[in-house]
């Protein structure tokens, strides 16, 4: 399993039409940093000039905003309630449909921009990245312009003059094949499953977290070798799945080995087309392994292998995930202050009335174990949902990040965990090794 569940924004709304994007800078291309954070791209953007952070997403053609900061308020022009069909679940979802924002990334701007806002359902992902997150930006960032994606140097770079670039993409780069279907882009790989191959049609989805994702039918089946798993979270709660491995995925003659495979359950996406229009969803911890440009306009992707390529894939082996779950003052060190006191030469001498000591408080995140697998090295222990986290591997919880405590999870084979947690008002310590079953 990658170090992050996959986070599901599979969504239908009706009446709504692509915000277009304007090119506004002097120059003739316009970088943007982003972060990496559990294989998603995060940036910093601008909705009506309050600022906000969203996940890229080529696997969604919409914009949904679904947190706004704390402290902050947000102007939303002209209003009109929707409808939202979300993945996971039959049932309409009420949202808004707002018209005619102004949205800009550095000097990329669309004053026309539409966006989605859902946030009166617990769909927010902040407890479970560790980082604040405000929304999903889909294809409409992308349609415009030439995008080079460069996961190394956690840089977008759009460009205006596509022939220029193209001079050097030929030399450096390799096509991909590509459909691009409603807006959303599918690619081809090949796949080997218990030693038969298999031709896939998989929608390229940066806001998948995992690498890849497989829809089970008549043709295409797990392997026996295979755990149940949390995949992700989508409108109705979390998403069930197989989760295993296959001897080797070929990505336009990149081939690699022993990658790490989810099978959702059907009854998570319910009735929709998602089965016959494809086999399943390329994800971000293999789309990270290559750089990318995408060329919309002309329905071609190129990319090139980078330093990610060789990189292990790896999984939670403890067998228990974790979120934020609030956050708490925690006292810090005295700071004293001085005030009449006497000195000599060899040492302070004061007098306690007039010692004054200030504590700095912090805001400290709370760490809470939302799933735990069933037979996992954590379960066995005895470790449970709702447990808060106070100590791992002799460290203080709220001095870790929730990134640090996944990647803890995914080390090696047989590595000891020690855990405090709270439960029930009383602490409880446990022992585990961390279980290599794939």
């Amino acid at each position: 399993m990658n170090k992050f569940l996959a986070i599901i924004f599979t969504f239908l709304v009706y009446g709504t039409i692509q915000s277009q994007f304007l090119w506004t800078s002097q120059k003739d291309v316009i970088t943007i940093p982003f972060e990496l954070t559990h294989n998603l791209m995060i940036v910093d953007v601008k909705f009506n000039e309050t600022a906000l952070k969203m996940i890229l997403d080529t696997g969604a053609s919409k914009k949904l905003i679904f947190s706004i900061p704390e402290n902050d308020s947000l102007v939303i022009n002209e209003v009109d309630k929707i409808t939202v069909s979300g993945a996971g679940t039959n049932e309409a979802i009420e949202g808004y449909l707002s018209k005619n924002n102004k949205f800009q990334i550095k000097e990329y701007i669309a004053h026309n921009f539409e966006a989605i806002f859902v946030t009166n359902h617990d769909i927010s992902i902040v407890n479970k990245l560790g980082v604040p997150v405000n929304g999903i930006l889909g294809n409409s960032f992308f349609s415009n312009h030439l995008v080079e994606i460069d996961y190394e140097k956690k840089k977008l770079i759009i460009y205006e003059n596509r022939e220029k670039k193209y001079k050097k993409i030929k030399k450096i780069y390799k096509q991909v094949d590509l459909e691009i279907i409603g807006n959303k882009p599918y690619v081809f790989l090949q796949t080997k499953i218990e030693n038969k191959d298999y031709k896939l049609k998989l929608l390229f989805d940066t806001g998948l977290g995992d690498g890849l994702w497989l829809f089970e039918n008549d043709s295409i089946q797990c392997n026996k070798n295979f755990f149940v798993d949390v995949l992700g979270r989508g409108f109705s709660g979390d998403v069930e799945g197989k989760k295993s491995r296959v001897s080797q995925v070929v990505f336009e003659n990149n081939t690699l080995k022993n990658a790490l495979v989810a099978y959702p359950e059907k009854t998570f996406f319910g009735q929709k087309r998602i089965f016959k229009d494809r086999n399943g969803s390329l994800g971000g911890e293999i789309i990270k392994r290559f750089n990318w440009i995408l060329d919309y306009e002309n329905q071609k992707f190129y990319f090139k292998k980078n330093d990610f390529f060789d990189l292990p894939f790896e999984y939670n082996m403890a067998g228990i995930e974790v979120q934020h779950s609030g956050a708490q003052w925690m006292k810090g060190e005295a700071i004293a202050n001085y005030s009449n006191s006497s000195i000599t030469s060899q040492e302070f001498i004061f007098d306690n009335t007039n010692i004054k000591f200030n504590y700095q408080y912090e805001l400290k995140p709370i760490f809470e174990i939302y799933a735990v697998r069933d037979n996992s090295a954590a379960a066995r222990a005895g470790l449970q949902i709702g447990d808060k986290i106070i100590k791992l591997n002799n460290k203080e919880a709220y001095k870790l990040s929730l990134e640090s405590i996944s990647n803890l999870f995914h080390t090696q084979d047989k590595k000891k965990i020690k855990i405090t947690i709270e439960r029930k008002g009383k602490q409880l310590d446990f022992e585990f090794q961390l279980e290599k079953i794939l």
